[in-house]
């Protein structure tokens, strides 16, 4: 149901443009003015989250949000680099739309959590886009969705590797050998100098025999 008097999208908007240092979690699910006009308030929250450091977490449970408000929600992941979590659950987000969150997150290096349930159907064609991104994201290894496609074999093996990859991190351990090759550190090998030459040895003196005296 409709959450009227909840509070205004503006407020946070406006909060999060100052980033305002007690502002860290955002929930505007089931807000009706944010219902109203979605895709407005997407681009103002993707604004203004562009350049935030202190909200991690983001919740649009149930706002009606469409595969055209998606292009701002790429948007604020590609430029947020605070956010850990995010739920987008109970929208209307398609095929379309989720290739455009996906989008985003290629190049979002933060956020570990994320949660689509309940929009879809998401079809094969947004697929390629996944397993592209996750080709170069290696932190996100908690989607929640509905799924059912042929590549769900390798984007389940793409989330275990960043699992991996995250435990790794904590851990102090090693974790470069888990990334794609065009990920790992490859620092050049520098060119091996010649060994410096020996210097000559000195002439040696002329030994003089001295015949002995009889």
């Amino acid at each position: 149901m409709p959450r009227f008097g909840a509070v205004s999208p503006k407020q946070i908007v406006e909060q999060a443009t100052k980033n305002d240092p007690s502002l860290t979690s955002i929930n505007l699910s089931s807000n009706a003015l944010f219902k109203m006009k979605t895709f407005e308030y997407c681009k103002m929250l993707a604004e203004a989250l562009s350049a935030n450091t202190h909200v991690t977490e983001l919740v649009l449970n149930e706002n009606e949000i469409t595969d055209a408000d998606c292009e701002w929600l790429k948007e604020l992941l590609a430029t947020n680099k605070s956010i850990t979590t995010m739920s987008l659950e109970k929208n209307k987000i398609s095929s379309e739309g989720c290739a455009l969150i996906a989008a985003g997150l290629a190049t979002n290096s933060t956020l570990v959590a994320l949660s689509l349930l309940n929009n879809g159907p998401f079809g094969e064609s947004c697929m390629d886009t996944w397993l592209k991104t996750f080709n170069d994201n290696i932190t996100l290894y908690d989607l929640k969705w509905r799924l059912n496609s042929r590549s769900s074999f390798a984007l389940n093996s793409a989330i275990t590797r960043n699992r991996s990859v995250s435990r790794l991190r904590k851990e102090g351990k090693d974790w470069q050998h888990l990334l794609p090759d065009h990920l790992r550190d490859s620092k050049p090998v520098p060119p091996q100098e010649p060994a410096p030459e020996e210097p000559a040895a000195p002439p040696a003196e002329p030994q003089l025999e001295v015949a002995a005296e009889a």
